[in-house]
Order: C-alpha cells, then structure tokens, then sequence
C-alpha cells in the first residue's frame, strides 16, 4: 500500500480490512441447533424454538440430579449435559447428531423400547426403566422420562430426556 503520511498510517492499523473467507455451498447459513447449543447450552436451543416450558420441564432443567439429553423431532441428539458423560462415558461431541438408542444393546427390552417409541410417536410423556450400555460396553439401568416440548405455536419441536442411573434390582421385571 502506498500511503501519503503517518495520519494515513495509523487509519490503516486502526482499520485493517477483515479477513473475508469464501462461502462454501451456504452451510454457514444452514440453522445448525446442535453447534449452538453446544457451545452455549440449552437455553439457546430453549430461545432459538421458541420453547413453551412448563414450570415442572423448567424445574427439571435447572436441577442437577438429572442426565439431560434432548433431541428434535426426528430423536437426533441436539445437547447433551456434563452429567450426562459421567454417566455413560461419551463426550458431547461423540453423541451430537446420533440417535440415543446407540446406548441401547442386546439386554435392552425391546417391550421397553417399543413402548417408548410409540410414546414418542403419539408425542406423549413417557417414564420406563431402561438397560442401557456405557462406552466401555458396561450395563447400567437408567430411569428415563421423556417429555415433548412445543414452540408458542403449540408445534413440537423436541422432546427432553431427563435420566437417572438406577441400581440394578433383580425383581424389577424386564420385559
């Protein structure tokens, strides 16, 4: 750059150009839920649906007893908590994007998971007990409570999984 004094210079630090960085096929554009509310939590995804949250939904979110894991309405995860890699040993990042029924295995009650998945179709709550696996394959039983969550619209928009690792008890059935 040719410059024609120091005022000039001091304009050009002061108001360097921005870095400009090519578009590639629109995907900055794209609504990506799941990279937002991992970097700022749920209560983006909560403002970005425009969620209608009940004070029970809402009591549950801010308490620390609770696994969290919410989904959209196709069941991919879109957040998990911090608590929810203590539990099951997967990362956030490991889990964003797949379905929760990858915790699932070979003891899981397929009576369980079918009630739960017609729960879910007829977005309605749901509470069962559930086999699920950890990342090292270990199993560990887990209360889960699933409930739809609506926009102002009353449209759904996600569901919230609030879980809870459950000691193992043999006269539980698991049918």
């Amino acid at each position: 750059m040719n410059f024609i004094g120091p005022y000039d210079k001091q304009l050009a630090v002061h108001y360097q150009a921005p870095l400009l960085t090519p578009l590639v096929a629109g995907w900055e554009f794209r609504d990506k839920p799941a990279l937002l509310a991992k970097k700022t939590g749920w209560l983006a995804l909560a403002k970005s649906q425009d969620w209608l949250l009940t004070a029970p939904v809402r009591h549950d979110l801010l308490s620390d007893k609770w696994v969290i894991v919410i989904t959209d309405t196709d069941q991919i995860i879109q957040y998990v908590n911090s608590r929810f890699a203590e539990m099951t040993g997967y990362s956030s990042h490991e889990v964003l994007g797949r379905r929760p029924t990858f915790l699932q295995g070979d003891g899981t009650s397929a009576v369980t998971r079918q009630r739960i998945k017609q729960s879910i179709n007829q977005q309605r709550s749901v509470s069962e007990r559930v086999l699920n696996y950890r990342k090292d394959r270990t199993p560990y039983w887990c209360q889960i409570v699933i409930r739809p969550i609506v926009n102002r619209q009353k449209q759904l928009v996600n569901f919230i999984a609030f879980e809870q690792e459950v000691p193992s008890d043999e006269s539980y059935p698991n049918y």
